[in-house]
């Protein structure tokens, strides 16, 4: 684990969405669980959740984890990666020669200046929604304003938890079409976007908690109806010349917290 004097400062968080061999989610899973969490411990990266899709037809794995900062995160990822006995066990996983790990997708977050404290808790009976947004050009201080003023708040008031708020670490490359591929609900990652956009600068990521998918649906069906919500966007909108949200440039992931997951 990684000591609190470390984290006193503005944690690194790195969410890893891990694509699957077709029918190896499970593999994958017991391959985190039984041998991957303990070399994780060894080269002092802290897990902090690990999800798979509420949806079973999506097969992905997400995981989160935290680090004191890039450098130190890529130091225990090279130390990780070279470590004879993981390679080993990773060696062992392979089925007709292919690993359960297709592909990993790896996003690097900083904690926004309005977002609670993560605390890592085992509540447990709750789905976590990831939702993703794209801001429209120059507009995501006006989105981050809006989520920090008003929206967190309102949020609150019909029943959601907010968990936590990122944006893009400064300096990462990944575009925004990248990060939509990977944290959209399968088949709904398209967005009004040039291929080229940067991820960092235009992008709010951000979990929420709720008591059920159905829940969720209620919770928002209130909030929009909310006067108070709807004269703040209005406002909002107004004073940005449009939209702050790129045309489907908003997406929500249900995600449900695997057996191992130290975050519930």
């Amino acid at each position: 684990m990684i000591g609190a004097q470390a984290l006193a400062q503005d944690p690194l968080y790195e969410l890893r969405v891990y694509t699957p061999e077709e029918g190896r989610q499970a593999d994958l899973l017991k391959l985190m669980e039984n041998t991957g969490i303990k070399f994780l411990s060894k080269h002092k990266i802290e897990l902090v959740a690990a999800w798979v899709a509420n949806d079973p037809a999506d097969p992905r794995v997400v995981t989160l984890v935290r680090h004191p900062d890039r450098k130190t995160c890529d130091a225990a990822w090279t130390a990780f990666g070279a470590d004879a006995d993981w390679q080993a066990a990773y060696e062992a996983s392979a089925v007709n020669g292919k690993k359960p790990t297709k592909s990993v997708t790896r996003i690097f977050l900083n904690s926004n200046d309005y977002s609670p404290k993560l605390a890592v808790e085992n509540i447990g009976n709750r789905v976590f929604e990831l939702r993703t947004y794209i801001s429209t050009p120059n507009n995501l201080a006006a989105l981050n304003n809006r989520f920090r003023n008003h929206t967190m708040t309102l949020f609150k008031k019909h029943g959601m938890n907010n968990v936590v708020y990122w944006s893009i670490a400064n300096g990462e490359s990944i575009k925004a079409r990248e990060l939509l591929d990977a944290v959209s609900p399968l088949g709904q990652s398209k967005a009004e976007i040039t291929e080229d956009l940067p991820a960092a600068g235009n992008s709010l990521v951000y979990f929420l908690t709720h008591a059920s998918p159905e829940a969720q649906k209620a919770s928002f069906g209130s909030f929009r109806d909310d006067p108070t919500w709807n004269q703040v966007r209005t406002d909002s909108e107004k004073a940005a010349g449009g939209s702050l949200t790129v045309g489907s440039g908003v997406k929500s992931w249900f995600l449900k917290p695997t057996s191992f997951s130290p975050l519930k």
